[in-house]
């Protein structure tokens, strides 16, 4: 059961961003919690034990990874859990749809993300206690009068439910029915919070278009998915909001948020990120989550693609600033290159996302690398495009792509073209090497 004493401690202590007057505050205040962090895990963790008994400096323990921590689970772990257990109590929830069930009074989850690898979260009901905190503080800065929360995921969580309370009410809607079922629910609770991945933002999107579904909202978070910019588009129109609020999570941590100005900064209080530099600003983080003492999180690479925002955030925050989430680092496409000294040429998501924007009539796409030599893309035109015009987009989408080819030296693959169809339980992923 949370704790609200605890969940408005730390509201309060989250709240204020401005409490860092500079990079340096920020830096000083990380070094701090990380040295305190060390102490912990010699005390507590088998495997870190072992570790830190080798390695006395942070930077010098090694770089962690889904696939590590699940191998060395039973010994990372700072609570009395095993893997085995974890796994049978965390598959049986997915597979009867309730999320309430605790072990030993610690939350589990279970996490595939979108890597192959299946993993497990735990959380005790301190550390969700403080995520609530954090959360709301983040997000819900300035809270009047009552919030209706409606939340759309895969999965429910203990984690999630925890941010009821008097003045805050939340529903969660399994992605997993139908999600024309939900819809009477919708408008019976009348949220003015909607939190939803934007596979389903799109979805109901459709339906406020159509006259199938009415919403009045304050706020729109988006999740678990990158957020595309044409979407992002959309959804300001179609939902009405000046700004789309992001959530960075992932089972790895609460890692950043979106700020009044639409910038996604990262929380720098709660996390620590090494970069692994990947030029022209683009970066994959590694991270250390202070805040969690339960399954630590210590240099934990992701495989995620991040841009710096070049300029500071007008609102003043501290925090490092994201110009976006580009994608995952497996989806970075790759092309054999004209030049025989360079074997393979590299192209980010976001160069294959602009080949796309820049030709019209395009709703929906998704473009997937099946190897060097050929690419499919998949694609629903807007309604009101002819036969012979959908042969037109298609020459120039090949177009943009000749050109691309030429720009950055790789020989252009064979582009087929399909039917776009959206997997409604499956992750949204515009661009995908497989």
């Amino acid at each position: 059961m949370a704790n609200k004493f605890r969940v408005i401690f730390n509201y309060i202590k989250y709240k204020n961003v401005g409490r860092f007057s500079s990079r340096e505050d920020i830096l000083t205040y990380q070094h701090k919690k990380i040295e305190k962090f060390m102490r912990y895990l010699k005390a507590n963790s088998t495997y870190y034990n072992k570790l830190l008994k080798q390695n006395k400096d942070f930077l010098s323990l090694p770089i962690m990874d889904k696939v590590t921590m699940m191998e060395n689970f039973d010994e990372l772990v700072c609570v009395d859990i095993s893997k085995e257990e974890a796994f049978e109590v965390a598959v049986a929830s997915e597979k009867s749809r309730k999320f309430d069930e605790k072990l030993k009074g610690i939350t589990i989850g279970l996490s595939s993300g979108t890597s192959d690898h299946r993993g497990i979260f735990i959380a005790s009901q301190k550390e969700a206690d403080i995520w609530t905190g954090t959360i709301l503080a983040r997000l819900l800065p300035k809270m009047k009068g009552h919030q209706e929360i409606a939340f759309f995921l895969r999965a429910n969580s203990s984690l999630y439910e925890n941010v009821k309370t008097r003045k805050i009410g939340f529903s969660y809607y399994d992605i997993y029915k139908p999600l024309e079922s939900h819809y009477k629910e919708l408008e019976r609770t009348k949220p003015n919070i909607l939190i939803a991945p934007p596979s389903v933002l799109i979805i109901l999107a459709d339906a406020v278009e159509a006259g199938k579904l009415s919403l009045d909202l304050e706020k729109l978070i988006s999740v678990a998915e990158v957020l595309e910019e044409s979407d992002e588009v959309r959804f300001k129109k179609v939902f009405e909001q000046k700004v789309i609020l992001q959530v960075y999570q992932c089972t790895e941590g609460f890692l950043g948020y979106t700020c009044s100005e639409g910038t996604l900064h990262i929380n720098e209080d709660i996390v620590m990120i090494e970069e692994e530099d990947l030029g022209e600003g683009r970066f994959i983080p590694i991270i250390t989550d202070f805040t969690r003492l339960s399954q630590p999180i210590v240099r934990y690479r992701l495989n995620d693609v991040l841009v710096h925002r070049s300029e500071p955030c007008p609102c003043g925050c501290k925090f490092m600033a994201l110009e976006k989430i580009e994608g995952r680092e497996d989806d970075v496409f790759i092309f054999r290159s004209i030049n025989s000294g360079n074997p393979e040429v590299k192209v980010f998501p976001d160069l294959i996302r602009r080949c796309i924007l820049y030709v019209e009539g395009i709703r929906q796409y998704q473009v997937i690398q099946h190897s060097h030599e050929r690419i499919e893309i998949r694609l629903q035109y807007n309604q009101d495009v002819m036969d012979q015009e959908k042969l037109v987009i298609n020459s120039k989408l090949v177009n943009e792509l000749e050109v691309l080819s030429n720009q950055l030296g790789f020989i252009r693959p064979d582009i087929i073209f399909g039917i776009y169809y959206h997997e409604i339980d499956k992750k949204l992923k515009r661009v995908i090497r497989l």
